[in-house]
């Protein structure tokens, strides 16, 4: 049977977003605290009476987080005459609710219940519990999925089962029903929902201690903000006139982790005038996983980048169900397994670029991973080549970000002539594109990204109409063109910084084309490889930071955040914490081994942002880099032009190694 830890983690998780309840997370961690509890006295180990916890039983239950904290609760007993009433006990577990969480998500994973990307720490029910809403055990009958189970019994009259009880005993302290249910529907299930949770003794006494302390919690939140008067920190190194903007237009890894060490999770910067509030820290990055959706949006952030090509709607910016509808629509284009049913094509542009680089001449290392990255997504989302056209997309792209994202260029720099050019001639390439996918031109060919936006646009013309089809087609090149292009250039340059590790990656890559036909499996087994992207992502951070607008003021951190403040949040700054990634300036793919795992704690690792606009194509674009490392590697020797060269990085329009990263690639002998 699953643990109620589990089952509660099951429930928060809506497998249509792939998101959880939008839970605090020190109010999970006390849930997690309790169903840690419950399980106990499921077991028959403790007990609780109105005021204080009894150890029944001090014997294991062969489980070894469950047996730790039943070890903990007879050790403290035995220490102190008194018994400790059960809210103590709720507050001293509750300190190890990332290790509750972590080995929660990891045994669902392990049993086939939940899909888990372990690079990302993201999950989903699996495509079998979706679909039955069974659950695989390794004995007896399969187990009713818990939100049918929970959904039965709040509006089908079901009779619960005790765990079932506790389950919604924790939701409901949790305040999670509220966000599950439509308001009508929490409105119809009140009642019940108060009546189920009092029905268990113990679940009526760890709720109890649960909401009191969330409460408790709440309100000395209140104090702080009060006492504090709403204020904020400014961020040191500020100039006359300019602000921060030297900074900003920097390494923006470095400073915001420079500055939450100096002055906590949130600090003030401005430029030219302009203030944002930044948010840095795990707690942060908790925060916008958690609670982004009910109080940020992104609308603002790209309102210029949508207007300079007179459209309304693209999916970065927009929020809520048309964000939800656009998204959905774009998934299967985006995915993963897309990618994986088009190996060949993705290996084969790798052998064609390798195949016209000079012999001997030193090539730009960054353009030319730029070329191959381009093509390959030219070819399997629009299905025509972008050989002619790779300068004009980073050129129009290029000004596009400077202009309206970083807004490091005036606005003026769109009119440049080389700038026009480029847009002119992607809106023609954007002509040909939609002519490729006319029915008569894609017959029995797979669908891809294109198809599915042009059947949206047929279908629900009012909801993408023309005017929004190209900067949407346009979409892989906006967000993934320099994204996944950087960090397989940084990659590069890590391996070829480490010999050791470039011919541990190699090793890698012959075993796989060896082995004939590629797999998610055989990709899976590429640890080296997968590693060495990960450490990448986590040390060059593609996307140090993203900007939100706040549409509901919220307390964070002793601070009061009013609506239509303008937030960086900078997500990349637990990635250099020696907390969570020891020795943070040392290259380590050991990092991301089964045995360490520093990368899964919640909040701490955000390659591909985070919450409910995380990059919809991280799976896709993590398959592109490990079999375009993989090609490379099958078929050229590759070197440092010049060897000592040490890495510098150019910060604009992304993070990316600077132009002075060459390399030098000959044909291998195999």
């Amino acid at each position: 049977m699953l643990r109620l830890a589990e089952e509660l983690l099951l429930l928060l998780l809506d497998d249509r977003t792939g998101e959880f309840s939008n839970v605090p997370d020190r109010t999970l961690g006390y849930a997690l605290a309790g169903a840690a509890l419950m399980d106990l006295a499921l077991e028959g180990r403790i007990d609780t009476d109105a005021d204080s916890l009894i150890l029944t039983d001090p014997a294991p239950v062969g489980d070894e987080l469950l047996d730790s904290i039943l070890a903990g609760v007879a050790e403290e007993l035995d220490a102190r005459p008194d018994a400790p009433p059960t809210i103590f006990w709720i507050r001293r577990i509750a300190e190890r609710a990332d290790e509750l969480r972590d080995g929660a998500l990891s045994r669902l994973a392990a049993r086939g219940i939940l899909d888990a990307d372990e690079g990302l720490a993201t999950f989903s029910l699996s495509r079998l519990v979706a679909r039955t809403r069974r659950y695989p055990l390794a004995e007896g009958e399969p187990e009713r999925e818990i939100h049918d189970r929970v959904m039965g019994v709040l509006f089908g009259g079901d009779v619960p089962s005790p765990a079932d009880a506790m389950i919604v005993g924790l939701a409901h302290a949790c305040g999670a029903f509220r966000q599950m249910l439509t308001a009508e529907e929490y409105e119809e299930a009140r009642e019940r929902i108060e009546l189920v949770a009092r029905l268990d003794l113990i679940g009526r006494s760890v709720t109890g201690a649960i909401r009191h302390l969330s409460l408790a919690e709440s309100q000395a939140m209140r104090r702080v903000v009060l006492e504090r008067g709403g204020g904020w920190p400014r961020a040191s190194g500020r100039l006359p006139f300019i602000g921060h903007a030297h900074r900003l237009g920097g390494d923006l890894r470095a400073f915001f982790t420079q500055q939450y060490l100096r002055h906590g999770p949130v600090f003030e910067v401005d430029a030219f005038g302009k203030r944002f509030v930044v948010m840095a820290g795990q707690e942060a990055n908790q925060f916008m996983i958690r609670e982004g959706r009910s109080h940020l949006r992104t609308r603002e952030v790209w309102a210029g980048f949508s207007s300079e090509l007179g459209a309304a709607n693209i999916v970065t910016g927009l929020d809520g169900a048309e964000h939800r509808r656009l998204r959905g629509a774009m998934r299967d284009g985006y995915s993963r397994q897309f990618i994986l049913e088009h190996v060949a094509e993705t290996v084969a542009v790798v052998e064609r670029e390798l195949a016209r680089l000079p012999p001997d001449g030193p090539v730009a290392g960054f353009h030319a991973m730029q070329r191959i990255m381009t093509e390959q997504v030219s070819l399997l989302a629009c299905r025509t080549s972008s050989l002619d056209y790779v300068d004009d997309v980073i050129d129009f792209i290029n000004a596009m970000e400077m202009v309206h994202l970083s807004r490091r260029w005036p606005k003026f720099m769109m009119r440049l002539p080389r700038v026009k050019r480029a847009r002119r001639r992607l809106e023609l390439r954007f002509e040909q594109v939609l002519a490729a996918h006319e029915p008569e031109a894609r017959a029995g060919a797979r669908r891809n990204l294109v198809d599915d936006l042009v059947e949206l646009h047929r279908s629900a013309p009012d909801f993408l109409p023309d005017t929004d089809l190209f900067i949407n087609v346009m979409g892989p090149f906006i967000v993934g063109l320099d994204t996944v292009s950087a960090t397989t250039a940084f990659a590069l340059y890590a391996l070829l910084k480490h010999p050791g590790l470039l011919e541990r990656t190699r090793a890698e890559a012959d075993e796989l084309f060896a082995a004939g036909e590629i797999t998610a499996e055989s990709i899976q087994r590429m640890t080296t490889t997968q590693g060495v992207i990960l450490e990448a992502l986590r040390m060059w951070p593609i996307v140090p930071a993203l900007g939100r607008r706040v549409t509901n003021s919220f307390d964070f951190a002793g601070y009061r955040i009013p609506a239509g403040t303008d937030l960086l949040m900078a997500i990349a700054t637990p990635h250099y914490l020696p907390e969570f990634f020891p020795d943070p300036e040392r290259f380590d793919i050991g990092r991301y081994s089964a045995e360490r795992r520093e990368n899964v704690r919640p909040g701490v690792f955000a390659p591909f942002g985070l919450g409910h606009h995380g990059c919809l194509g991280q799976g896709f674009a993590q398959v592109q880099m490990v079999l375009t490392i993989a090609a490379l590697l099958r078929r050229a020797d590759i070197a440092l032009d010049p060897p000592e060269y040490r890495l510098k990085i150019s910060h604009a329009p992304v993070p990316s190694p600077d132009r002075n990263f060459r390399i030098r690639v000959r044909p291998r002998r195999q």
